[in-house]
């Protein structure tokens, strides 16, 4: 019997396939992502309780501001 590829592994095997069409860009992507990091690495190293919570402070935050 089959076991089901979990989000996390379907998601890299995509990136992989990507990778194999388009090596100038994953080149480049990995700069980018080595410089600055990304929102994908953040969300996927926390848990949804996490990233809600963050979520919910980024909208209090930009509320305050737009109100002051």
């Amino acid at each position: 019997m089959e076991e089901k590829e979990s989000a996390e592994r379907k998601r890299e095997r995509l990136k992989q396939k990507e990778w194999e069409k388009n090596p100038g860009g994953a080149f480049n992507d990995g700069l980018t992502r080595g410089m600055v990091g990304s929102l994908v690495d953040l969300v996927g190293a926390v848990s949804w309780k996490v990233t809600g919570v963050f979520i919910i402070i980024l909208i209090v935050v930009l509320v305050v501001v737009v109100i002051f």
